[in-house]
């Protein structure tokens, strides 16, 4: 009589990578929440910090990244289009209202609230150094055109990590780009084309994405060799309504800046 045998065979659908992004280390795992909106099935973690989702039909996930320590993160995640034997999803982590801070860090918080003084919670908030004294590299390669996303960076400075923003700056033109590879000898891989084209010697300068928490607080941390004090530009958009404000960043402190109302009048300025 022939004794039947059967097997199981999971496949790992979707590994999710969590980065702080101002220490560019994994954050502590006991303060984080990991899902997929509708699925049920909590992911497994593993020793190096990562979650992972076993056996997914292939399709359109909402992944969704909480924790009392940074901003929520949500991200619609198709599966079909990450690679087969590597289907990483990197999640950069910014730090929220109970962010602890690290020693010696380069912040600016503020305040902001709507036209009838409430808290505005979910505003894009985007900001960049605005001296050339705090760049964290420049252009190494001849010519980076309209199209492509993969730029040679010569004397990068500190650590980079994937989900990680900065300011493209040169000729007279300017980008914000995002990270979203760091490769061997200098190598940067954007998570999407410029629109611009730049040569040799343009700058990247030290810049971050981000929201407003529910109290209305925001918080813009910059990470390098940063000169004593240096300029931030920041643009706030909720809706079709803009604002600009100019700031400015003490190295090794955690500055205060006035609160920000963002009002119907400022719709359409720069």
């Amino acid at each position: 009589m022939t004794r039947l045998r059967s097997s199981i065979v999971t496949r790992c659908s979707l590994v999710v990578s969590p980065v702080d992004v101002w220490t560019r280390k994994l954050p502590v795992s006991s303060s984080l929440s990991v899902t997929l909106q509708d699925i049920h099935k909590k992911p497994i973690r593993k020793s190096d910090g990562t979650y992972l989702f076993l056996d997914l039909p292939a399709g359109s996930y909402v992944l969704e990244v909480t924790s009392p320590s940074f901003i929520p993160y949500r991200e619609t995640v198709d599966t079909a289009k990450l690679e087969f034997l590597n289907p990483v999803v990197t999640v950069p982590l910014l730090p929220g209202p109970g962010y602890p801070f690290p020693a010696a860090a380069t912040a600016i918080s503020f305040l902001l609230y709507d036209e009838a003084g409430i808290p505005l919670t979910g505003a894009g908030v985007a900001a960049y150094a605005d001296e050339e004294s705090a760049s964290r590299g420049r252009i190494s390669q001849d010519k980076l055109e309209p199209g492509d996303s993969i730029a040679s960076v010569g004397l990068l400075q500190g650590q980079t990590v994937a989900g990680e923003s900065l300011l493209l700056r040169g000729q007279g033109k300017e980008e914000l780009v995002c990270v979203a590879e760091v490769l061997p000898g200098g190598v940067l891989r954007f998570d999407r084309p410029v629109k611009e084209s730049y040569r040799r010697g343009a700058l990247l300068l030290p810049a971050v994405r981000t929201r407003s928490a529910q109290n209305g607080s925001v918080l813009l941390p910059f990470r390098g060799t940063l000169p004593p004090s240096f300029a931030v530009n920041a643009v706030v958009t909720s809706g079709s309504t803009r604002l600009t404000a100019k700031l400015t960043a003490q190295s090794g402190k955690v500055a205060s800046a006035p609160s920000l109302t963002l009002q119907r009048e400022n719709e359409g300025k720069k």
